[in-house]
């Protein structure tokens, strides 16, 4: 029997659409610069420092338990980020604070911990990637869909273990030393109906065990719950994963996803714009592809790119990323998201270089993703989403990857582990990609993840990444969330010229 653990969350978010349990957006500390101070302007005097609270010998400082990570050294600091139990950190310095019985500890790369929660550790520092995959996983665990018509959750009712003659000279708690116990154990195990299971559920498999000839999972870590097996279908994460763009790659804008009419799962280029030849037979669907020549008809209109050399795909045949103009104020290198809903192509950008592309699944028609311009401001490693208010109830259990860019709405980037139909309009709101590419944005974009940390929040201080989701309609969608409050601190601090 496979067991697994997951880390538990420090803050319960509403997924795609709910405002609800929704924690209030950034807003501004007047004691912290905003952004990184330039030479010659006033600048808040730093903490005052301790003397140094650990042994000479110490190389790194253990979590005792799961702490959160502030921005300045006190608990009414503003929270950005949680760091696991068994974490290794190295430490800068330390200063006094309020609600740490010893002094707090400034860590790397960045934040405050109260080192109540820290021992001295002669080991090197060490932090493990939350959630952790075994080898050739794509997510953290088994997950699937509860298809069973009006289907209930089950708690299980262990019997008190039955004592021989031997057993009772012992006491209480003695172990179970025969074939009989065992026996009795196990016909005595019973499952208790609980609770219906109403609208849409997706659940995570803890354990799996049978009980009266029934097969059931575990689909709580912590609670007495479980579910028939028979009434769950089984996912199988998506396989799909975007490309690279630029450095050894060769790939660069425009950059484009095979896309085939109808629906088809497959395509094949040409040896000519006008057909003459197949060059090659099998293009699969969502294959990512650069755009070196267009070839148009008097009109004006593509009917054929070319691909490779001497190798062309009708035009109706792929999906092309059209890029525009960055966001303003965007700094030399900071790192973004393009999503465009129009096509589902998303693009992520360091200043004004791609350097990833994929599809994606935005909302449907009837729960459409907002376009703006937004910016990270919660990334978790593992995120219940639900949606439990109109008539579309939904829950999904233990999303991993998951980053919240919409503190009014709940509206995240990340992981789809249900489905496979990525370049497709599919969720409540939310902008659904496959895990390979969820993982990688997570490590990728702002806030930094550090190894060891289950969740990084992103402040006016230090900002998240821009996520700017767009359509041909509306282009340059409005600021929203804290990236208002973000972009009025850049305009205050940016030359006039600028402005």
């Amino acid at each position: 029997m496979r067991v697994r653990r997951s880390v538990a969350l420090s803050i319960m978010l509403m997924g795609c659409g709910s405002k609800d349990a929704v924690p209030p957006a950034p807003t501004a500390n007047p004691k912290v610069p905003v952004e990184p101070a330039s030479p010659g302007e006033d600048q808040d005097e730093p903490p005052v420092a301790t003397p140094a609270a650990f042994p000479d010998w110490t190389r790194s400082l253990e979590l005792t338990r799961t702490v959160a990570v502030r921005l300045e050294p006190g608990d009414d600091a503003k929270r950005i980020g949680t760091v696991a139990v068994d974490t290794r950190v190295r430490w800068k310095r330390t200063a006094d604070g309020k609600g740490c019985k010893k002094p707090w500890v400034e860590v790397e790369p960045r934040g405050w911990v109260c080192s109540d929660y820290m021992a001295p550790s002669k080991k090197a520092p060490m932090g493990r990637e939350v959630p952790m995959l075994d080898r050739g996983e794509l997510v953290p665990g088994i997950y699937g869909k509860v298809v069973a018509p009006s289907p209930v959750t089950f708690a299980l009712q262990k019997p008190e273990v039955k004592k021989g003659k031997k057993d009772k000279d012992k006491g209480k708690g003695g172990p179970i030393t025969s074939t009989l116990q065992v026996e009795d154990v196990a016909a005595g195990l019973k499952m208790i109906e609980s609770r219906p299971i109403v609208g849409s559920v997706n659940v995570r498999q803890y354990e799996e065990l049978v009980v009266g000839g029934k097969q059931y999972w575990k689909i709580s870590q912590k609670e007495n719950e479980y579910v028939l097996r028979s009434a769950v279908s089984q996912h199988k994460p998506s396989l799909y994963n975007g490309a690279r763009l630029g450095d050894d790659t060769g790939r660069g804008i425009p950059i484009a996803f095979v896309w085939p009419r109808a629906g088809m799962k497959s395509t094949y280029t040409m040896n000519k714009p006008t057909g003459g030849g197949v060059a090659r037979p099998t293009m699969l669907a969502r294959t990512p592809v650069s755009i070196l020549e267009t070839h148009s008809d008097k009109g004006g209109k593509p009917i054929a790119y070319r691909i490779g050399e001497a190798e062309w795909i009708r035009a109706s045949d792929v999906r092309v990323f059209t890029p525009a103009p960055p966001p303003p104020l965007l700094r030399e290198g900071e790192r973004w998201i393009d999503v465009d809903l129009d096509h589902q192509i998303l693009v992520a950008f360091e200043g004004e270089l791609p350097v990833y592309a994929t599809m994606v699944s935005s909302g449907t028609k009837d729960t459409p993703t907002e376009t703006g311009v937004y910016r990270m401001w919660l990334k978790e490693s593992e995120s219940d989403m639900k949606g439990l208010s109109g008539e579309d109830p939904y829950s999904v259990a233990t999303v991993p990857w998951t980053q919240f860019f919409s503190p009014e709405k709940g509206l995240a980037l990340h992981t789809a582990y249900w489905h496979d139909k990525f370049g497709t309009t599919r969720s409540h709101g939310c902008v659904n990609v496959a895990p390979k590419d969820a993982r990688w944005l997570y490590f990728w974009s702002d806030p930094q993840v550090p190894p060891g940390w289950t969740m990084a929040a992103g402040v006016i201080e230090a900002p998240g990444s821009i996520v700017r989701v767009r359509t041909a309609a509306e282009p340059t969608p409005p600021l929203r969330g804290y990236a208002i409050k973000v972009d009025e601190v850049r305009r205050m601090n940016a030359p006039a010229s600028t402005r």
